[in-house]
């Protein structure tokens, strides 16, 4: 009797031995750190699937486990959701169950780009052309093809584009983070002019123009709602603006950092020494607190306004307090 028994007893045990081991073998597999000693990254492509999937990893020399091996560590201990396509992120100490996990659940790896206040149209294409990971489809465009593209029309579209930062993945192209950024600034704005709608002002569109103009004028936050009200005050009163910014924006690449007397005389549509009222269009995509400037601007009746060197302006009344202000801090 016990001879019978020890006789199946034996085979019973040699399998769950081979079964263990074969587990133990299996986890070691799924749960072993990838071969990375720095971050690493992984396109999946739609259509990929497990093998072609465990063939880059290899021809990266990030995992060295056979195919068939992975297969059945993953169909024995991982669920079986589907693969999602995308660009993942892969870290030292990442292992292969955290991996497929990844994968599974669609944790793709995002990029980012951030957009300061007062850059320019041009200055926001330049910046998206240096991001890793974007197709650049407007590079040979027009801005008069973006705005077409963007917003149905050909005008421009500068000073509507909300400073921000913009998270995007692999694959997304330069005009979709352009045109988030439309929408953005048109949502936001829209809603600031409702709010509080500018009387001096017709529309929106001047006010971004203005806002535009109060963010290249102001080296600091705190002076922008004075620097709005010398502005209203000057378009109430008929006087022209006499913003350099506006030139230098006129010059486009033309201007090589200093603006010159000659500059100042040379007549064009941004040129606010020359022209009255506000230019065509913003002279750069301002923030939101430009705009609010323009829209709730500090009571005065300021005419100038003058740098002090450290980002701060000084303010004046009129034209010989102005003047005194400008021999005093020009020397």
């Amino acid at each position: 009797m016990n001879g019978r028994r020890m006789s199946w007893i034996w085979p019973v045990s040699v399998v769950l031995l081979i079964v263990l081991t074969g587990q133990l073998l299996l986890a070691s597999v799924y749960r072993a750190p990838l071969a990375l000693t720095t971050p690493e990254y992984l396109l999946v492509e739609p259509g990929d699937h497990l093998v072609s999937i465990s063939l880059k990893l290899r021809q990266a020399d990030i995992l060295s486990r056979p195919d068939w091996l992975i297969r059945l560590a993953d169909k024995l201990l991982a669920d079986t959701k589907p693969i999602i396509a995308g660009e993942y992120q892969l870290t030292p100490g990442l292992t292969l169950e955290a991996l497929l996990t990844k994968l599974r659940e669609g944790a793709v790896h995002s990029r980012y780009v951030t957009f300061p206040e007062g850059l320019t149209l041009r200055q926001w294409r330049e910046k998206l052309y240096r991001q890793q990971g974007l197709q650049l489809i407007t590079r040979d465009w027009s801005e008069a093809e973006i705005a077409r593209r963007i917003r149905g029309d050909e005008l421009s579209i500068e000073g509507w584009l909300y400073p921000e930062t913009y998270q995007y993945q692999k694959g997304y192209t330069d005009l979709s983070i352009l045109s988030r950024a439309h929408q953005a600034m048109k949502q936001i704005a829209r809603q600031a002019w409702q709010s509080n709608p500018q009387p001096t002002l017709d529309n929106l569109e001047e006010a971004l123009i203005l806002a535009s103009i109060v963010e290249r004028e102001s080296g600091r936050p705190g002076d922008q709602r004075k620097i709005a009200q010398v502005f209203l005050n000057r378009l109430r009163q008929g006087m022209r603006l006499q913003s350099d910014p506006t030139i230098i924006y006129g010059l486009g690449e033309a201007f090589k950092g200093d603006l010159t007397r000659a500059h100042l005389k040379q007549d064009g549509p941004y040129n606010s020494y020359r022209r009255f009222g506000l230019p065509p269009t913003a002279i750069c995509n301002p923030g939101l607190g430009a705009l609010r400037a323009v829209l709730d601007p500090a009571r005065g009746d300021w005419l100038y306004f003058i740098g002090r060197g450290d980002g701060s302006s000084v303010f004046s009344l009129n034209l010989k307090d102005h003047q005194k202000l400008v021999d005093q801090y020009l020397k």
